[in-house]
């Protein structure tokens, strides 16, 4: 291959991976720029690991946002839409709603960040042994070193291709918001449904919200009308307008096909408990919002976060807003 085709397979790839035509931003527009200067394809690799993007994409953590479910509040918010508690989490309400199927003997965790998910599982006595991939190398190290003894192994892999998962291996699949990173939904829904045993079940808190958080005018506008009823510090200073495709620069695959996940599980998978949490009006305004929210000692952070909450709760259950997240216990399909 020579270097004019190298360049425009880095342009064709990013362009494939976004699934739309390129426009003056981002990256095909800086690699696509690099090719007018004739520069070697040495050159064009060292301007790129020096670039803002790369820069970005190796200092990428999606634990270093703030979310909605950081607050207190918003956490039993979800629990209550989860498991009918507000003080039971759906991880702990697996141990009495699925007791039956404890403790599961193998777990696949997929895409596990940092661990989290898995030591907490193995420390309730949910899982006995557990696989757990990430795409990230940094991930995997940091978990390696936060899970002690625990019977975990990782390896690194990621959601579009699982090539190194074992078909009716596992009694247990976690996904926690990661199926709408998938390039190819129905080709992940269908590896990790030929994964389980028969009996096995998958467990999902997932995104399922706009593709790329492209949400309706209608949506936009209802977000806005709610956020100007909360006094100025309450607002989102970070914005939330629809946006550009652009900025999936960093991580180009977020919420890429999300909004295909909820109708294509049925396709690969039964149902056997799910329940709505919602999102419409309150994750947004409060995304990397939370700060004046977590003062306790001022009685107005509690009421706009309650306000936001009813909000969110009344505009979805009229269908004026979308579902942006997901709890879903599935089987798989006998075939």
């Amino acid at each position: 291959m020579n270097e004019n085709d190298s360049i425009v397979a880095i342009t064709d790839l990013y362009e494939k991976i976004l699934k739309r035509k390129p426009d003056k931003t981002g990256l095909y527009f800086f690699v696509t720029e690099l090719r007018k200067k004739n520069l070697s394809l040495e050159d064009i690799k060292q301007v790129l690991s020096d670039s803002d993007e790369a820069k970005s994409l190796n200092d990428y953590s999606h634990y270093s946002d703030k979310y909605w479910n950081d607050l207190e509040i918003v956490q039993k918010y979800k629990n209550k839409l989860a498991t009918g508690n507000e003080n039971t989490h759906w991880i702990e309400d697996i141990l009495e709603r699925f007791k039956e199927h404890l403790p599961f003997e193998d777990v696949l965790i997929v895409g596990c960040g940092n661990g989290w998910l898995e030591r907490k599982l193995f420390d309730l006595g949910i899982g006995k042994h557990f696989d757990a991939f990430d795409m990230s190398v940094k991930y995997i190290d940091e978990a390696k070193n936060l899970s002690e003894s625990r019977p975990i192994d990782y390896f690194i892999d990621d959601i579009n291709s699982m090539k190194k998962i074992q078909e009716s291996k596992y009694d247990a699949i976690f996904n926690f918001a990661v199926l709408h990173h998938a390039t190819e939904v129905e080709h992940a829904l269908q590896k990790l449904a030929k994964a389980l045993k028969n009996n096995g079940l998958m467990f999902n808190e997932e995104y399922v919200g706009p593709a790329r958080n492209q949400y309706s005018d209608q949506h936009l506008n209802l977000m806005l009308e709610i956020m100007s009823d909360l006094p100025e510090k309450f607002r989102s200073k970070v914005g939330f307008l629809r946006p550009p495709l652009a900025n999936f620069r960093v991580e180009p695959s977020e919420a890429i096909h999300s909004d295909l996940i909820l109708p294509l599980i049925p396709k690969y998978f039964d149902v056997i408990y799910e329940k709505n949490l919602n999102g419409g009006v309150a994750y947004q305004i409060l995304h990397n919002n939370i700060k004046e929210y977590e003062d306790n000692s001022n009685p107005e952070s509690e009421k706009y976060l309650q306000y936001l909450l009813k909000q969110d709760i009344k505009f979805t259950e009229e269908g004026k807003v979308p579902v942006l997240f997901w709890y879903g216990v599935c089987k798989p399909k006998l075939i």
